[in-house]
């Protein structure tokens, strides 16, 4: 090796040795984390025969609402229905002894008598979900006159 290339090669090392010296040596770190609070929301928009029930000839498979379901648990919900008059319209909700009218309601995989309640569940989250709610009320040829009514109540809740 020549001189020249000697003195290239030294001045070169030394400096990389001073490069590396004055190079920074520390690190640093960012944690990034978020959250998602649990948001389960329900909303019924009624039909128009929700409010003109044939009581005299009765209904099958009459839907009354449209249920739309939200929810974001991973683990899931239950959607739980309920009846003021326990699956009965009346003329006097505070009468025992008033016409009734007995009707039976399904709800996506829950059919049947809401006397105490009807629950059907969902496995995971679910968004924007329209199921239909439909009732079914047995003919009364001999009903008594007057408005029958009832509220029906849907809740939502995460497992």
């Amino acid at each position: 090796m020549n001189r020249f290339m000697k003195l290239t090669f030294i001045a070169a090392s030394v400096a990389a040795a001073f490069a590396a010296q004055a190079a920074p040596t520390g690190a640093a770190k960012l944690d990034l984390s978020g959250s998602v609070a649990m948001n389960c929301t329900i909303a019924v928009a009624p039909t128009a025969k929700a409010t003109s029930l044939d009581i005299k000839g009765g209904e099958v498979g009459t839907m009354v609402g449209t249920v739309t379901e939200d929810c974001n648990s991973v683990t899931g919900y239950a959607v739980t229905i309920t009846s003021a008059n326990y699956g009965q319209l009346r003329t006097n909700p505070n009468d025992a002894t008033a016409p009734l009218a007995a009707y039976a309601v399904s709800y996506s995989d829950a059919t049947g008598d809401i006397s105490s309640a009807l629950t059907t569940t969902r496995k995971q989250a679910t968004f924007n979900s329209a199921n239909k709610l439909v009732v079914d009320i047995a003919a009364n040829a001999q009903a008594i006159a007057g408005s029958y009514s009832d509220t029906v109540t849907l809740q939502i809740a995460a497992k």
